[in-house]
């Protein structure tokens, strides 16, 4: 998990949120300027699009259903040089385990402030003084989120050593390779994964471009508060010729699911 879904999910009355329901009216909006190629219309469609269609309704479809089906989606139609592109957010940029004890670190995201700082396996001690406990990053009391610019000090175990590292948040644009999408995959709760109830509202697409956009509405239960959200998600789907995924986005309302489970964005 990216140090900025803790921001999210435990720490919302904090700082560190941006604009999801802007981009998701923005997005939503595109769609209507698009080819809408749903239902009815997909039958019309020329082949290598209506592929691309059915390929992305099926992917969608798949992710909320099941974990089997969804990691099956992503080794059949994820092309091997393709990425997943995360939203983007301010913070360090570095991966770890939400679920352990220790803070660990599972991987750094390429050209982010954590690049230059944090290596793989590196056990976080405390964060501006901050003691780093699974208690603590859960209250909210330990955040890298903040303002860009903003200094952080921290305290990491390295080879047995303590290692002091300051660095200034900056800009992070996280991507995933086909085989880390898989490897965050893997370790995903399969009992948890399937949406209460969703439903797919409208495709659009781009022939000229190999893009479709898959607009769906979900509701999902919040294992870690015990609560139902509810939410829209565009899809972005972009395809090469040989109807592989080479690029995969979402935009969600996520400030809305975060009001749904009792945060409030405060400065």
């Amino acid at each position: 998990m990216p140090e900025q879904l803790s921001g999210i999910i435990t720490n919302l009355r904090r700082k560190n949120m941006k604009a999801f329901q802007n981009l998701s009216i923005t997005a939503l909006a595109l769609l209507l300027t698009l080819p809408v190629i749903s239902g009815h219309h997909e039958e019309g469609a020329k082949d290598p699009m209506k592929k691309n269609v059915m390929t992305a309704k099926k992917w969608v479809e798949a992710g909320y259903t099941s974990k089997d089906k969804a990691m099956k989606m992503v080794k059949k139609y994820m092309a091997e040089d393709g990425y997943n592109y995360g939203s983007r957010f301010i913070g360090f940029g570095f991966y770890y385990d939400p679920n352990s004890e220790d803070r660990l670190v599972d991987g750094v995201i390429e050209g982010s402030p954590a690049a230059k700082v944090l290596k793989v396996g590196d056990k976080f001690l405390s964060v501006n003084g901050v003691q780093a406990t699974k208690d603590n990053w859960d209250n909210g009391k330990l955040t890298f989120g903040g303002a860009p610019g903003g200094k952080v000090e921290v305290e990491v175990l390295r080879n047995g050593k303590t290692i002091k590292r300051s660095f200034k948040r900056g800009m992070v644009n996280p991507k995933s390779t086909k085989a880390q999408v898989l490897d965050n995959m893997k370790d995903a709760v399969a009992e948890d994964w399937p949406a209460i109830d969703y439903k797919i509202i409208e495709i659009a697409g781009n022939p000229k471009e190999k893009v479709v956009y898959v607009w769906s509405w979900n509701k999902s239960m919040n294992t870690l508060y015990n609560k139902e959200a509810e939410s829209n998600v565009v899809t972005r789907f972009r395809f090469n010729d040989d109807g592989q995924v080479v690029a995969l986005s979402n935009l969600s309302e996520e400030l809305l699911v975060q009001n749904q489970l009792g945060f409030r964005l405060t400065r």
